[in-house]
Formats: structure tokens, sequence, C-alpha cells
């Protein structure tokens, strides 16, 4: 990703979700005892997750539509500057609370729920209120398996980097030009 793209998307992002939540994730893991490591750790994955949906709602959409740079290319440039902001302010907790590496990949996961799911709904619906729909899976996948840590989240990662990659890719599909 070059400047030209990076700046005026980075201040396009609407960063404040992020904001406050990398704060509280980190302050949360600092704070709290080290027997409820584990579930800080996990509760502020979901929260930077859903937290960094907001950065794939473009209120500039219809207008940018035209533009060189394919939606695809601005979704993914998004998604990568919400993630390394999300996953520093994990890292970050996760070496507070001193908590086992296993739940790197339920970070990920959790990441990438909430991406494919708010991918999927500003494509459809405009306002910035749409990113919450990044949280709905998060809850729904978080609620009943994060029981016990392990290596098998790394395997749902590959799918649901699919996932966002087909909710990210242009809205209308590109017809080549007849002569």
């Amino acid at each position: 990703m070059n400047g030209a793209l990076v700046v005026p998307l980075g201040r396009a992002i609407d960063w404040a979700p992020l904001a406050v939540a990398a704060p509280l994730a980190v302050a949360g893991a600092w704070l709290v005892p080290a027997e409820f490591g584990v579930a800080v750790v996990r509760a502020a994955g979901a929260v930077l997750a859903s937290a960094a949906a907001f950065a794939l709602v473009d209120g500039m959409a219809a207008a940018t539509a035209a533009t060189p740079v394919p939606r695809w290319v601005r979704q993914w440039a998004r998604t990568l500057m919400a993630s390394l902001v999300a996953g520093a302010a994990w890292a970050l907790a996760w070496r507070l609370a001193g908590v086992p590496g296993v739940l790197a990949g339920e970070a990920v996961v959790a990441l990438l729920l909430a991406l494919a799911g708010a991918g999927w709904a500003v494509r459809h619906v405009e306002g910035r209120a749409v990113a919450l729909a990044g949280a709905v899976p998060v809850l729904a996948c978080g609620a009943g398996t994060w029981a016990t840590p392990g290596q098998g989240w790394w395997l749902a990662a590959g799918p649901l980097v699919l996932v966002v990659a087909v909710a990210h890719r242009d809205a209308r599909p590109v017809r080549p030009s007849r002569p």
C-alpha cells in the first residue's frame, strides 16, 4: 500500500471505537488479577474485533465507486489498518495478562468473524451503525465455543479469510466493453 491510498483512508476511517476499545482492553489486562487473565484477554479479543469492524464503514462509498482504486483494494486497506491496531492492542493485553499463547487463534478468528459480518453488512446498508453487524457473529460464536483454548481456531481462519475476501469484492462485477 502506498501513501496515496493509506493517508486518505486513514483519515476516513472511524477510529473512535478502536480508540475506546484498545485502552480498555489493555487496562483490563493490566488491572485484573491473574486468575481472570484468560477471560479478560478473550473479552479483549471480542471487543477489539467488534471495534475494528467500524473501519469497514465507508460513508463515501457511493461517491468513490468511480475512483481508479477498486472497492476491494480500499476495503482490504481498511481491514489491514484496523487489524494492525486491534492486533497490537490485543497483543499488549495478552502480554500484560500473561496467559497462554493458544488464545491468539481465538483472537484472529474473532477479528475475522467481525470483519466478515461487517463486510457483508456494509455492502448492503449505509450508515455507521451497520458496523455493529460485526459484533453479531463474534458474540454468537463466542458464547458457546470459547470454553477451551486450542489450536483448532487456526483451522477456521482460512475459510473466514475467504468469506472476508468475498465480502470485500467489488459490488458490481466489471464487464468487458464491447467493440
